[in-house]
């Protein structure tokens, strides 16, 4: 142990000379079973983990760096931290990260296109192994230079339109729409209102055209179909709510395309006094945590986003670690009912 500043008392970090002292191992030993470069028997391989669990050991990152060329960080940039279903995903990619010991750097764009590309550089001049990001709103150019790089990068909840050669993992936005639709037509609902999401990426236009699609295909006529723009932030549902009121004749059924604009809207009802669902039934997009504990409970699209980060996460170091095959995942989504819809009757 040895003093710091203030008194305070720090345990001095071990080496790896320490470590291999302590199993009675050599040096090389300890390195072959801390980096499994090589085959260890499974009793030296305890001696040495024992070694390293009571001498608190943790490798020196610079001096990996030094040898591998690696730093064992990956970034990952996000279009809007405010939005509850990018801290989740985050978690989940940092959870996986970690238990593979890499460290993550969390880079907020806020949708703003010039500052997606000053990250991109920031974390490529950081030496970082890889990049995980969540649009495409960081420059076509930039993604396509990385590409040609050969940098690994993996794009999650979002397809790669137009990019050929990026890996991607998304959930079968197109399909939720339709089990919104599906859903909300059976109870009866005859005249809906979508509010969409930002219409110039692969998911609000995949949520809207298969909500749209879907009940066209069930008989809906199209004057009975509103459709009001939205962005994915819950300012937009909260106006979005303002907008519905105005409408003649009043739609019974509203879905929107991400939960956090629902919970907008279901702020700006209560202000109003409308009755949620006895007026209006409501259907989000995400099943983001917040979700169960407005009031009523949201019945939403639930897409599975601890999983949607922990695959990027896990395809992502595969690709540092040597993987070379590119992926196309997509993630099934399902209906999770609450207490925000109600049935009526066939308006019909």
């Amino acid at each position: 142990k040895e003093k710091g500043v203030f008194g305070m008392v720090f345990r001095k970090k071990a080496s790896i000379l320490e470590v291999a002292e302590k199993a009675g191992v050599s040096p090389a030993t300890v390195s072959r079973v801390l980096n499994k470069t090589a085959r260890v028997s499974p009793q030296l391989t305890k001696r040495v983990l024992s070694a390293v669990e009571e001498l608190r050991y943790a490798p020196d990152p610079f001096a990996y760096g030094m040898r591998t060329k690696k730093t064992r960080t990956i970034g990952l940039i996000i279009s809007d931290i405010t939005n509850p279903f990018f801290p989740e995903m985050t978690r989940a990619i940092e959870d996986y990260a970690r238990s593979r010991g890499y460290s993550l750097i969390l880079c907020n764009t806020g949708s703003n296109i010039e500052k997606g590309k000053s990250y991109v550089h920031l974390l490529l001049n950081r030496g970082v192994d890889g990049l995980i990001f969540t649009s495409l709103r960081i420059g076509k150019e930039e993604v396509l230079s990385i590409l040609k790089e050969n940098i690994p990068c993996i794009l999650v909840g979002r397809r790669a339109e137009g990019i050929e050669g990026l890996s991607y993992i998304v959930t079968d936005n197109y399909k939720g729409g339709m089990i919104a639709a599906d859903y909300l037509f059976e109870l009866g609902h005859r005249r809906f209102v979508h509010v969409t999401g930002t219409l110039d990426n692969s998911t609000g236009k995949e949520r809207l055209n298969g909500f749209i699609n879907r009940l066209k295909g069930r008989g809906v006529k199209e004057e009975d179909i509103y459709i009001i723009k939205g962005n994915f932030k819950m300012e937009s549902g909260y106006k979005a709510a303002k907008e519905v009121l105005k409408l003649k004749p009043l739609p019974t059924a509203i879905f929107f395309a991400n939960d956090a604009m629902a919970i907008g809207a279901l702020q700006r009802f209560w202000e109003e006094r409308i009755i949620i669902p006895e007026t209006f039934s409501i259907v989000g997009f995400d099943n983001i945590k917040v979700s169960s504990l407005v009031a009523p409970p949201l019945t939403t699209i639930s897409q599975e986003i601890y999983k949607l980060g922990e695959l990027a996460a896990q395809r992502l170091i595969g690709f540092i670690e040597g993987d070379k095959e590119k992926v196309k995942i997509v993630l099934e989504p399902t209906l999770v009912e609450r207490k925000s819809c109600r049935r009526v009757l066939d308006e019909t």
